[in-house]
């Protein structure tokens, strides 16, 4: 199969997963009888999309010598709407065939001909209830009949009609099997986004490549999150169902799609910086993270299990609360744009803790103990300063900060300090201090939202 190459795009740190998931499929498909069939499992926004995207990239970009296979992208919910996901699916191997020039005449005669003929028999079916023929409606239409009439004749009975569909499912079936049949694994077909789909159309979509694709040399990798097919699943077959035995009968191995690693977090957050913050005669940001801040940042984020498509909406408020005009580049002050993006990451990962802070409601002792949570020791007090200093904590009016720092243990009684002076964090608020900045931040953030 060769080695993945996913390139500097794999923020994601996946290019491992993928190298050891083709080595399993390698193996795996000479144990199973037909197509192999796997479940990629994740949550939705976790980066699913953007792996089978690298992924494709990668098994495309190889050449013969290392066995590239027939690699088929499918979104199941952009065919939703089409209503019938075997023809979603031929259309999607038809396009990748004829981009490889690849004979596809056979398979395309077959499948116009099965398509033809099933609208032939829903044409009889309403003519028979209704006393009207859609098909002879329009002139277009009538003639397309007549071509594809089978052997002349219209079906008298419902036997007859099974038989011929029969018939032409299996006649399709041997096209398929004469492009993609192989005893090794020829054509891989990605499909994302079943998750999303409607349950019916879920559920038949599963069937179809169970009944129709079931051939030795075809893989399918359903992308989708399990919780959302079991709900699709007991939708159709009610609560009672044990999805588990049903899924079984469709896959023969769920796989995890792995949890974001530390890197991949640094890696995506300096990729989503260039791309949300910065765009050169587009937009220009005020902030100007230096290397260990952003690196906090990074943690911070990773810590809060933001997925991918959180961590993006993440930096697109950034986008909006920070952008300012070219001149203006770089000079917002250091506390208020890690206070920015504290509380951007806050609105999407911890919707509690960030109107806590907006309203200047959260007890000291409560975000300390979050922020243990969060972060490591030694960054821990870096974060409550920066919060406490920038008005986010509730105190009592005669209590000054230093009084704060004193009762959870960063100062001593004797006022010396432990840990930072907050002289320095005052400064990185500006002059004024930064009282009362947090919940501007806050405010700003709830502008976005209702575009304001």
């Amino acid at each position: 199969m060769g080695t993945s190459t996913f390139g500097d795009d794999d923020f994601f740190d996946l290019e491992s997963f993928a190298t050891r998931l083709e080595g399993f499929i390698a193996t795996e498909h000479k144990f199973v009888e037909g197509g192999l069939v796997l479940g990629l499992s994740s949550s939705f926004g976790a980066g699913k999309t953007t792996f089978l995207d690298m992924w494709r990239h990668s098994l495309k970009s190889r050449d013969e010598a290392h066995h590239a296979p027939i690699v088929v992208s499918l979104n199941a919910w952009e065919s939703d709407y089409w209503g019938d996901p075997l023809f979603a699916i031929i259309s999607g191997l038809v396009d990748e065939l004829d981009s490889l020039d690849l004979p596809t005449g056979g398979l395309k005669g077959a499948v116009r001909d099965f398509g033809w003929f099933a609208t032939a028999i829903g044409s009889q079916v309403v003519a028979k209830v209704a006393g009207i023929d859609p098909i002879a409606a329009g002139g277009f239409a009538q003639q397309k009949r007549d071509e594809h009439e089978v052997r002349g004749q219209l079906f008298p009975d419902s036997f007859t009609v099974y038989r011929q569909r029969k018939n032409a499912m299996e006649a399709l079936k041997q096209e398929l099997i004469a492009l993609v049949g192989d005893s090794e694994p020829k054509a891989w077909f990605l499909v994302d986004e079943l998750d999303r789909c409607r349950p019916d159309y879920a559920i038949t979509y599963l069937e179809t490549i169970k009944h129709i694709f079931d051939m030795q040399g075809a893989v399918f990798i359903l992308a989708a999150d399990r919780l959302h097919l079991e709900n699709s699943a007991k939708t159709a077959f009610g609560r009672d169902l044990n999805f588990d035995e049903y899924y079984r009968k469709f896959i023969h191995r769920e796989v995890r799609l792995p949890p974001i690693s530390d890197d991949g977090y640094i890696k995506m957050s300096r990729s989503y910086v260039a791309h949300y913050l910065e765009r050169e005669g587009e937009r220009f940001s005020r902030i100007n993270l230096k290397d260990d801040q952003a690196e906090k940042i990074s943690h911070f984020i990773g810590a809060l299990r933001l997925t991918p498509r959180q961590v993006q909406e993440v930096f697109r408020i950034l986008g909006h609360i920070c952008a300012g005009p070219e001149d203006s580049r770089g000079r917002l002050l250091w506390c208020l744009g890690i206070a920015s993006l504290l509380m951007s990451a806050l609105k999407i990962g911890k919707p509690d803790i960030y109107r806590k802070l907006g309203s200047q409601s959260m007890d000291a002792d409560e975000m300390l103990n979050f922020l243990r949570t969060k972060a490591d020791d030694h960054v821990v007090e870096w974060w409550f300063s920066i919060i406490l200093t920038g008005g986010g904590l509730t105190k009592s009016e005669d209590e000054s900060e230093e009084d704060v720092m004193v009762r959870v243990g960063y100062c001593d009684s004797e006022g010396e300090y432990i840990g930072r002076d907050l002289g320095a964090y005052r400064q990185g608020w500006g002059f004024a201090g930064g009282q009362g900045r947090i919940r501007k931040i806050h405010n700003m953030i709830e502008g976005v939202e209702q575009w304001q």
